[in-house]
């Protein structure tokens, strides 16, 4: 019975070794390192440059994408001894449109209109690493991102600027997910 149970975990073990080269030969790696990530790589990422009217949100970017980034096996974010580096330009930032609703609230009542803004952030992304040469240029990859939100507005404006600023907090987290994702996937 031992003899059988011994057979088997050997298959099982031979069978995981097998899909684990076929994994591996398709380009995915079973380390702990991310996907392209060869070994250990020093980042720094500066603060992202505004071309938008919005002026906080450089920073705002900056820190979500590095809170995305920390942690990461084989990566490590320093901004004074860096082999690579991850430059951010937050290119537009738009506030509007979006679409009215009528509210009532009984029949009696005067109907009244609710409307929502849509907020749409573009940002281009440049990540520059060393190549496979040491001695020769560094590898450059370019892209754009974008992401939006849409919040209500109400008759209040300190819960419209409130609601507009969590706006921008979530978008800046879901730039900084696909930021985070697409350095490693597809740069």
């Amino acid at each position: 019975m031992t003899q059988v149970k011994s057979c088997s975990r050997v298959r099982a073990l031979g069978l995981f070794f097998l899909l684990g080269l076929v994994l591996t030969s398709c380009g995915y790696n079973l380390g702990p390192v991310p996907h392209r990530l060869s070994g250990p790589l020093t980042l720094a990422v500066p603060v992202a440059d505004n071309r938008s009217r919005y002026g906080h949100l450089g920073p705002d970017l900056t820190r979500a994408v590095i809170s995305r980034l920390s942690g990461t096996p084989g990566l490590v974010i320093d901004q004074t001894a860096a082999n690579a580096t991850l430059k951010m330009a937050i290119e537009r930032v738009v506030v509007g449109g979006g679409s009215w609703d009528i509210i009532r609230t009984h029949d009696d009542e005067t109907p009244e209109a609710s409307a929502s803004r849509d907020v749409f952030v573009t940002v281009d992304v440049t990540f520059i690493r060393p190549g496979p040469d040491p001695t020769g240029p560094p590898l450059v990859n370019r892209a754009k991102f974008s992401a939006n939100r849409t919040y209500l507005v109400g008759r209040v404006q300190g819960q419209v600027e409130t609601q507009e600023v969590e706006a921008l907090a979530w978008i800046m987290g879901d730039l900084a997910e696909k930021i985070g994702l697409a350095m490693f996937n597809e740069f």
